[in-house]
């Protein structure tokens, strides 16, 4: 969904947040102190919201194990693992970066690293993988054989969430597409390397 936090004279432009946890009528967005929005936020802080945008992503039903991998924003997954353990998969987290470790769910299996040997160690048996950023060429080949089954979310600013100022395009094997439409996530299969 899309986020307005602040009021300068860009009062227009919306940030992606993603729900870290859900409840029946609630939910809680998080966003790091370094975050640029977060100087505009205090308790009680008034957030405009939009969305949802772009297509959901559905968890594989007959899928037993759910593999996230997060190289800069581990939070944009764990609405994921939250529906992933309510269906009783199981969930591992593979984070390169930063992150408080001890406010994850106990269940999830968490390995922390540089994720290339992460990545060679886990992905063969993974049925299902979401990741938080697009891979470079080395991760890419190297995940190619089971691409099918990868969603990746693109790092993109969506401006407008509606479509109209083209400013979250995404470059697939199909020619460019909106990620405010039909992403954020894409099938890792579909998208194309910038060097190819």
């Amino acid at each position: 969904m899309l986020a307005r936090f602040w009021a300068t004279i860009y009062p227009y432009v919306n940030t992606v947040v993603f729900p870290t946890t859900t409840e029946s009528n609630s939910f809680t967005i998080e966003i790091k102190n370094e975050d640029q929005q977060s100087q505009n936020l205090s308790l009680g802080s008034k957030v405009e919201l939009i969305g949802p945008c772009g297509q959901p992503v559905s968890l594989n039903k007959t899928a037993r194990n759910l593999l996230l991998v997060a190289n800069t924003s581990p939070h944009k997954l764990l609405p994921f693992a939250q529906l992933a353990l309510t269906c009783g998969m199981d969930v591992t987290f593979l984070i390169s970066c930063k992150y408080p470790l001890e406010s994850l769910d106990p269940r999830i299996e968490v390995h922390t690293g540089e994720l290339k040997p992460l990545l060679e160690n886990h992905f063969e048996w993974a049925e299902q993988t979401l990741m938080d950023f697009k891979p470079g060429t080395i991760i890419h080949k190297l995940l190619d054989p089971i691409s099918s089954n990868i969603h990746v979310l693109c790092h993109l600013m969506m401006p407008c969430g509606a479509g109209a100022c083209h400013g979250c395009t995404v470059y697939t094997k199909s020619g460019w597409k909106l990620a405010c439409k039909q992403g954020p996530f894409f099938k890792l299969s579909e998208l194309k390397l910038e060097i190819e």
